[in-house]
């Protein structure tokens, strides 16, 4: 049965923002099904996310969505299921896997400066944006890589000196860094918590605190990580993020499969 109150050091990792059910099935599915034929258990998946708080209804809503939704599939196995992630579901996931799972910050990708001409209208400057552009004014831009824009804009190549705050607040809203912070902060304590007893206990830590920087790294635009200094929270988040999915390591599937009732 699912825990009826959460553990205080998970409760400290759970409460740094949201939890919705289907993304925290996401963040375990992906990282626990490491190969295509990898699976997770409906009572194994009970087990985890009751570890988080979650109720068994409203586990069976969110994997009725993701099913809906193309993200995973399942397979009966008397009376329980198994659940996978689909093709889909498996791509979506590995085509994210460096920036949630990179240590480092991303850096040394080429970034370049446009500007448009008085005459485009903004909308039109915008709508030519990649997504991992950052508008800067209404027709000033900083863009990674390289790319098709419109002739008539100018493109210098741009490389960050003193960032100053406004292009900061401009990547990284105060709201997201006070996020990162917050996270930094609850991780830094759990890793000078002795260590969770059992191994769905580890599992449980290690997926609360991927579930929630795996959040907060998809809502941030690549270019945080080549324009942000390295003491901003986000990077400060990354390095106690990494060293306690170094500590709690990953499960064999199996392992972590054949548990007794959640007491390993």
């Amino acid at each position: 049965m699912p825990d009826t109150e959460l553990k205080p050091d998970i409760y400290k990792i759970a409460n740094c923002g949201p939890i919705r059910v289907w993304s925290v099935v996401v963040t375990i599915l992906g990282d626990l099904c490491q190969n295509p034929d990898d699976f997770i258990p409906s009572r194994t998946l009970n087990v985890l996310v009751g570890k988080l708080g979650i109720n068994n209804q409203a586990l069976r809503v969110a994997l009725h969505r993701l099913k809906r939704d193309g993200w995973i599939r399942a397979q009966r196995d008397g009376r329980t299921s198994n659940y996978y992630l689909s093709d889909q579901g498996r791509l979506m996931s590995e085509s994210v896997r460096d920036q949630i799972y990179s240590k480092d910050q991303h850096k040394g990708v080429p970034m370049t400066m446009l500007m448009a001409p008085p005459q485009m209208p903004a909308a039109e400057f915008a709508d030519c944006l990649p997504e991992e552009g950052v508008a800067l004014s209404a027709r000033v831009a900083i863009v990674t890589g390289p790319a098709q824009f419109p002739r008539d804009c100018l493109t210098l190549d741009f490389s960050p000196q003193n960032t100053p705050d406004w292009i900061i607040d401009s990547v990284a809203p105060y709201a997201l860094q006070q996020e990162y912070a917050a996270l930094e902060k609850a991780v830094k304590a759990a890793l000078k918590a002795p260590m969770p007893p059992t191994l769905t206990d580890r599992t449980a830590m290690r997926l609360v605190i991927l579930h929630h920087w795996r959040r907060l790294i998809l809502r941030q635009n690549i270019l945080a990580d080549l324009l942000l200094p390295p003491n901003w929270p986000g990077a400060q988040a990354r390095r106690q993020v990494m060293l306690a999915l170094d500590r709690y390591e990953r499960p064999q599937i199996d392992a972590l499969n054949t548990f007794d009732a959640g007491a390993t």
